[in-house]
């Protein structure tokens, strides 16, 4: 390249990459971050002694963004925990124990507005949107979680809530150790409803938000109906101490489980396993 042409390449350069900003801001309406710290206790470990019911420490990433064409949300767990996990099936020879301190979980949600897909506006009162939903799940905990979910996003407009969605999926599971058919696929649906709702006393911010999630029982899988939730309560600490808003966060969770990942237990009862664990909580927005 002559080194009288290189100004106008830079310009160029320069020129196009102001442009590809531009377009990713005009698809980009907003975005957050957050790194949270939670510690607990009685927890579920899916174990069959005195020891079943322990503390763990949580670390979590979060993203949420939302766009043109839709939103995404993401989170990925790293779970420091301290007993024996219990695993598999005797019925079809996978069960197992291990002591395992530390997993992880992640999901991975975008959702696409069928508004903007179609070009048409699906809002009706209270209804804001439709969106195709997609989630994909992996964890290492539990029954070793690969699942795949597609369907039906609504988001509400309700007066107090910050948001408030409503996701209608059907569930492919994989991997799953408690399969009678290892190379089988099972199947479920579930339901969730997320929200978050702020509320202040006197000067003092405060928000709840979180999530209820639903499934079916699965008949390849050997799963049953489950009912679980995550529900923090948080003060906007950074406000009251330092002037920033809605960037540091002190509170609790409270994380509910019946039938914890619908797993039945391995002496073929129809129990399940149930859980109620509070933690504390501090999360930064970035």
């Amino acid at each position: 390249m002559k080194l009288k042409h290189l100004p106008h390449c830079i310009a160029l350069s320069a020129s196009l990459l102001a442009g590809q900003q531009a377009s990713a801001g005009d698809l980009l309406f907003w975005q957050d971050n957050s790194l949270s710290y939670l510690y607990g206790d009685n927890f579920q470990r899916l174990n069959f002694n005195g020891e079943e019911q322990r503390s763990q420490t949580t670390f979590t990433f979060e993203h949420a963004s939302g766009w043109a064409w839709g939103d995404v949300f993401y989170f990925l767990d790293y779970i420091r925990a301290d007993n024996v996990q219990s695993r598999g099936s005797f019925a079809n020879g996978t069960f197992e124990q291990d002591d395992e301190n530390s997993f992880y979980y992640m999901e991975f949600s975008p959702r696409i507005s069928l508004s903007w897909l179609t070009g048409q506006d699906l809002s009706a009162g209270p209804l804001k949107d439709v969106k195709a939903a997609f989630t994909y799940e992996k964890g290492e905990g539990g029954p070793g979680t690969e699942n795949y979910l597609y369907g039906l996003g609504f988001d509400w407009d309700v007066p107090g809530f910050a948001y408030l969605k409503t996701n209608l999926y059907q569930v492919k599971i994989n991997n799953h150790v408690f399969f009678a058919d290892q190379d089988s696929n099972g199947y479920a649906t579930q339901l969730t409803v997320a929200g978050a709702y702020p509320f202040a006393i006197g000067e003092q911010d405060f928000v709840v938000d979180g999530y209820i999630d639903w499934r079916s029982p699965s008949d390849e899988a050997g799963t049953q109906t489950s009912l679980g939730s995550s529900i923090q309560v948080k003060w906007d600490a950074g406000k009251a101490l330092f002037g920033k808003e809605r960037k540091l966060y002190v509170g609790t969770e409270l994380n509910m489980w019946h039938n914890k990942y619908g797993i039945k237990p391995i002496d073929g009862s129809t129990d399940g396993f149930d859980q109620t664990a509070v933690q504390a909580l501090v999360k930064y927005h970035f």
